[in-house]
């Protein structure tokens, strides 16, 4: 079997440090936690997951999810189901490797980010607990996922990154990206919404 469906690091629904006390920083400014080390030689690895939930084993499809392991450079969140599912881009300095934050800090918005070619994901949307600057956790760039979400957006059509921070939208809404990120499964429901994400990102 092809590493890309085995050895995963570390499951989805979690972080690699998952909760384990911060011991120091390497040279890099990485953390260094018990057994885990900065985790540097694992951000960007791609991995491939069945669709199912990690806690119920609930398979909602045969597609395959494939995710990049990206460390976080944002503020600590204690409650990371808050953010779970919203979309990010990398940080241009760090493609496929970071991201920071999914807002519009000056005028930095992500829809332009997408319109601009620039590589993005869904945080992964199981990821529960405390997710500390620094750790590392999955972002989704292919196959699917669910995407927080806002507005109308009817199954099959084509979903674009909304002019709000980190949701989804149909595409031609306004304020949306003009690049389509991928297609609706199902229609959106209670601003979540089951999305066939498209890469070339990988």
């Amino acid at each position: 079997m092809s590493a890309i469906f085995s050895d995963p690091m570390f499951e989805r629904g979690a972080t690699l440090l998952a909760g384990e006390k911060i011991e120091g920083f390497d040279s890099t400014g990485a953390p260094v936690a018990g057994e885990q080390q900065a985790g540097n030689d694992m951000v960007g690895q791609v991995k491939a997951f069945v669709d199912a939930d990690p806690v119920s084993g609930d398979r909602h499809s045969s597609r395959l999810v494939y995710c990049v392991a990206a460390r976080y450079k944002g503020d600590d969140v204690d409650d990371a189901s808050t953010i779970a599912g919203n979309m990010y881009t990398f940080n241009a300095a760090a493609s496929l490797t970071e991201f920071s934050v999914a807002g519009t800090a000056a005028g930095k918005t992500v829809a332009a980010d997408v319109n601009a070619g620039k590589a993005h994901g869904v945080l992964d949307e199981y990821l529960t607990g405390k997710l500390r600057t620094n750790d590392i956790v999955w972002l989704v760039v292919k196959g699917p996922t669910t995407v927080n979400s806002t507005g109308a957006v009817t199954a099959g059509s084509m979903v674009a990154q909304a002019g709000t921070a980190g949701v989804a939208a149909a595409i031609g809404a306004t304020g949306a990206s003009t690049v389509a990120i991928g297609q609706a499964i199902d229609a959106a429901a209670s601003n979540k919404l089951r999305v066939n994400l498209v890469s070339n990102s990988i």
